[in-house]
């Protein structure tokens, strides 16, 4: 990854870019877009450090921050938690022009998404995806939404962020399995629209199987490049998945009715 010092950023339409780089945490303010006074950032209790890396990052840009821990995983995609959180929002009084940051996960960057698309009827987000699939999938294309008893993310709406910062450094410790399932994300992407991801992952495998499976990957960014291409471009062209966005599902379809059924959560 040496040769990536600079970040690179992919437009996902006229909309937002998606910011790929090393060290670039303190970059969120740069996303916002001007007028922002108030920001929430949203993170679960598992990343301390990169929150607070965050936080200085947007104090330093003279914005109010306020911070919600939520529960990790998909304990955070309740109703209740999101109560709470329009709750804080309320008592600090934010208004149309402030603005809420996820940091995280997917579930967590589908809470924070929700909460600002709920929020006076739509304010600004910035996603700050920490896992290999939130950089690939969950932080890029406006999906937000929570979980209900009857399944998953049935309760929702499209709204695009301002913009999605991917810090590839923050992959250093994401555990092996998280790695290796953000992987499958990227060589789905492969198979949808870029055979040269198919290529890279045969690659690094060939040289390293072990390697291959972590962040020491030296093809790691630029698969991520490539797939977070792949679904800007397929993004772009419908949103709302009215037609050829229905091409990402790619096995999601199943998946969530398998979760269903076998109570997985």
């Amino acid at each position: 990854m040496s040769g990536h010092a600079t970040p690179t950023s992919i437009a996902v339409g006229s909309d937002y870019d998606v910011v790929i780089g090393s060290g670039v945490l303190d970059r969120v303010a740069d996303l916002l877009g001007g007028g922002v006074e108030r920001v929430l950032v949203v993170h679960p209790p598992t990343l301390p450090g990169l929150t607070s890396r965050v936080i200085a990052g947007l104090e330093a840009r003279g914005l109010t921050v306020h911070v919600a821990e939520v529960p990790d995983a998909e304990a955070a995609k309740t109703a209740a938690v999101l109560s709470d959180l329009w709750g804080q929002l309320g008592r600090a009084g934010f208004t149309r022009s402030d603005a809420v940051v996820g940091v995280g996960g997917g579930t967590v960057t589908d809470l924070a998404g929700f909460v600002a698309a709920s929020w006076l009827r739509g304010v600004r987000v910035v996603q700050v995806p920490t896992t290999l699939l939130g950089m690939v999938d969950a932080a890029v294309g406006g999906k937000t939404g929570i979980n209900t008893a009857e399944g998953k993310n049935l309760v929702g709406a499209f709204h695009p962020p301002a913009g999605v910062l991917c810090d590839v450094d923050v992959l250093q410790t994401l555990p092996e399995a998280d790695l290796v399932a953000g992987l499958a994300e990227v060589v789905k992407c492969g198979f949808i629209a870029d055979p040269a991801i198919l290529e890279l992952v045969e690659s690094a495998v060939a040289d390293d199987p072990a390697r291959a499976r972590s962040a020491a990957n030296p093809h790691l960014r630029e698969l991520i490049e490539r797939a977070v291409r792949v679904k800007a471009e397929v993004v772009a062209a419908d949103l709302k998945e009215s037609s050829l966005r229905e091409i990402l599902n790619y096995g999601h379809t199943f998946g969530h009715a398998i979760e269903q059924v076998e109570q997985f959560t």
